[in-house]
């Protein structure tokens, strides 16, 4: 495991940006559109969960926490993070994880599928993410993506409001389908699938084109 951090961790908020106790419940929201995607890919399957903590560790009591779906589902699971105050945590209540930094790591070891769900966003190095992903996914593997959709409808109300779009304090940039995949192709991977979701049903059922009309997106990429 590297302990050479691109990011501080002393510079994340963490735990300061709290989950939510509304979505707290025992059971697991399967038909979750976050969920659903990347059980689908990964159900009994060697996966890695990158930005497992997902800011609270409190967030492990969340039905949309991604971390507990895998864990039902997946033939393995290691978890990741840079916070580490929320892996010693999760630790302690007997989820595998490790604190490294999901753009510069080695494990020792390789995956079906690496998960990285609502990180990208918040990253400074996009070349040290993608070459970590893939030194350690196997032939054939795949690398999961979700991040906020720029163009959902009540973003660009914002923009027309404001003159910067407000957001989560960590974020350092808005990523869409086509420059996501202009991004991995200069890493000899590519973009093989896309789906939008929202988690509200006033989004799901608006008669808007589907680019707009979701909060997310997720990409299944490869390896050429």
């Amino acid at each position: 495991m590297s302990d050479s951090f691109k990011t501080s961790p002393d510079a994340m908020l963490g735990s300061k940006i709290h989950a939510r106790p509304q979505d707290f419940g025992d059971d697991i929201a399967f038909d979750d559109h976050k969920v659903r995607f990347v059980v689908g890919f990964a159900e009994g399957k060697d996966v890695l969960d990158l930005g497992c903590v997902q800011h609270d560790p409190q967030s492990y009591r969340s039905r949309y926490w991604v971390h507990k779906a895998l864990r039902e589902r997946a033939k393995s699971l290691l978890g990741l993070d840079l916070a580490k105050e929320g892996i010693d945590y999760l630790r302690e209540r007997g989820f595998d994880m490790v604190h490294g930094d999901a753009q510069n790591y080695d494990l020792g070891r390789d995956f079906d599928v690496i998960v990285a769900g609502d990180i990208i966003e918040h990253l400074e190095d996009f070349a040290g993410f993608l070459e970590s992903a893939k030194r350690h996914l196997r032939p054939g593997g795949s690398l999961l993506i979700s991040t906020p959709n720029p163009w959902y409808w009540r973003m660009v109300v914002q923009a027309i409001r404001h003159k910067e779009v407000p957001n989560n304090p960590e974020h350092t940039c808005w990523l869409c389908p086509r420059t996501l995949r202009q991004l991995v192709r200069r890493h000899g991977m590519d973009v093989a699938e896309i789906e939008f979701g929202s988690r509200y049903a006033r989004d799901r059922y608006m008669p808007l084109p589907r680019g707009i009309k979701h909060t997310s997106w997720h990409a299944r990429v490869v390896v050429q």
